[in-house]
């Protein structure tokens, strides 16, 4: 889809001092914006607690009144927002598109780094979509996993859930994978579970099964 087909016509500004006024208030308010929410820059740990910062700032930035005029900033946009055409009913998808096979190991190379998918999956292609901050990855037209996007080159990302088929039938090779630390260093497996990890084992060999998961 082109940027018509979106209700939006681009074109370039003129140059030199023809063309300065073009931007001018767009690009001054961006400057406002930097300087008094982004020096020094802000100390987060996500991306999502930017986020939320910047959409408290927004908020806050309604009540401000530019230079001597008598309407706040909120105001102003209560007056203009009825002018403005309507959002278009197909949703304009901003993310980039792969296709890579699921490996042996149920995970699928996205640019730099490795993420996990169900590993019923293995052998076959996926489609994923590749956001700024995320990823989404598609079974035909179903999603079978979502991802945090990795921003160190080299790393992998590996959601517990994807492996509990093979651990249930393996249940020694739970302790030591990498899929337990991370899904612990997320927060996701508690003490509780701990607890309950410890005990499987003892139930396991009074039944004859591999504890479910």
């Amino acid at each position: 889809m082109n940027s018509r087909g979106i209700g939006i016509e681009s074109f370039y500004c003129r140059p030199g001092i023809e063309g300065a006024h073009e931007k001018g208030g767009v690009e001054g308010m961006i400057g406002y914006f930097r300087r008094n929410h982004f020096v020094p820059v802000p100390q987060v740990s996500s991306l999502a607690e930017l986020n939320e910062m910047v959409e408290r700032w927004d908020r806050q930035d309604d009540a401000r009144r530019i230079g001597s005029r008598p309407k706040t900033v909120a105001e102003y946009f209560a007056l203009e927002q009825p002018l403005l055409m309507s959002l278009p009913e197909e949703p304009f998808e901003t993310g980039r598109l792969f296709t890579p096979r699921v490996d042996r190991y149920g995970q699928i190379p996205v640019r730099t780094n490795r993420y996990s998918v169900p590993i019923r999956l293995i052998g076959k292609r996926v489609r994923v979509v590749l956001h700024a901050s995320h990823l989404v990855v598609y079974d035909q037209n179903v999603e079978v996993a979502r991802h945090e996007r990795l921003i160190a080159k080299g790393a992998v990302r590996l959601d517990l859930d994807h492996y509990l088929e093979v651990l249930v039938r393996k249940p020694g090779a739970f302790p030591g994978s990498t899929a337990l630390e991370q899904a612990r260093s997320a927060g996701r497996f508690t003490p509780v579970h701990d607890a309950w990890w410890d005990q499987a084992p003892a139930r396991c060999m009074v039944s004859g099964t591999a504890p479910g998961l």
